[in-house]
């Protein structure tokens, strides 16, 4: 039975006074007797009369003075009145607050590329058909995705990695879909016939780094790292700029002007194929995650369905302006 206490100086003790005493005790005051209090708290009248005589056992002293006609407050009973209204009110405050539902949180993870592109037509429909669901986005590098989802996290996570890069079949049983990589170079250079390869990369930890480095390894060619960045605008203005050849996906490519494409005749080894890998956390998953994973496959399958319909990486910026047509949450 819920009770507030009070500390009693004169008997250094602490009294207990129950939540429901005090409002069957409101109840007798407001209804002015005890056979219709007993109608309001759903007790008879005995029942009232027992916890009236319980409440005066906590106070210490009698609440109310009873005759034939009419109940009335005794002066202790007027001066717990107040004190009794005051303390139901917050305790039906602190029980509401408790029975309401929760809004669902929904940790994502995506590349900060996808995030960019993705993230206006999510966020829409999300507060469309979720309005109450609450978000985390965070963008980082595939490999950090991965092992914030593996420790719980995140909820969902879009990442990359090279085909044969991993143990056979570890993202068969998850969405995937193909991101296909390009090296690419500013229009008007010629970086790739320099003695020392100069490179435009992410952080360690980007799986397409590592991939390139070692494939140029592999290769025997000469390199050096001229621009690290940890995000796509600072490495896409620094191959703008001239500073070095760099490894990208498509997807990213199809936005960006002032590039040109390497090929086979640019003496670099071979773009490796990228995937993009869906993955959801392990466990039950509340509305609002369904919704975020469904659309972010519809999202993903219509970008790639809009890109693989033009022929250059560098045609602009229509394929995902498609990307609104996809199939909305349910």
């Amino acid at each position: 039975m819920p009770c507030i206490g009070f500390f009693n100086v004169s008997s250094a003790a602490m009294t207990q006074f129950d939540i429901p005493l005090l409002r069957t005790f409101v109840q007798v005051v407001d209804s002015g007797g005890f056979a219709r209090a007993g109608g309001r708290v759903y007790r008879s009248q005995s029942t009232v009369s027992q916890q009236i005589k319980k409440l005066e056992a906590q106070a210490g002293r009698p609440l109310l003075l009873r005759n034939a006609r009419a109940t009335s407050l005794t002066p202790d009973g007027e001066r717990l009145l107040g004190y009794a209204r005051r303390m139901l009110a917050l305790h039906d405050e602190v029980c509401n607050l408790f029975a309401e539902d929760l809004p669902e949180l929904v940790r994502i993870g995506l590349p900060e590329d996808y995030a960019v592109q993705l993230l206006p037509y999510l966020l829409a429909e999300v507060a469309q058909h979720h309005p109450q669901a609450r978000l985390e986005v965070r963008s980082q590098l595939s490999v950090q995705l991965q092992a914030a989802l593996a420790d719980g996290e995140l909820d969902i996570a879009l990442y990359r990695r090279v085909v044969g890069s991993d143990a056979p079949g570890q993202d068969d049983a998850h969405d995937t879909w193909p991101d296909a990589l390009q090296w690419v170079a500013a229009s008007g250079t010629a970086l790739e016939h320099q003695s020392v390869l100069p490179l435009v990369l992410f952080p360690h930890g980007c799986v397409y780094r590592a991939h390139a480095l070692a494939q140029l390894e592999q290769q025997g060619r000469r390199w050096r790292v001229a621009y690290t960045s940890p995000n796509m605008a600072g490495v896409l203005a620094a191959v703008q700029a001239g500073l070095g050849v760099s490894l990208q996906s498509r997807q990213v490519l199809a936005h960006a002007s002032g590039l040109r494409e390497l090929g086979p005749g640019s003496g670099l080894p071979p773009a490796p194929s990228g995937r993009f890998v869906l993955r959801s956390a392990a466990g039950p998953a509340g509305p609002a995650r369904q919704a975020v994973l469904q659309r972010l496959r519809a999202l993903l399958a219509q970008s790639h369905v809009a890109q693989a319909q033009h022929s250059s990486p560098m045609a602009g910026d229509k394929a995902v302006d498609k990307v609104s047509a996809a199939s909305g949450l349910p």
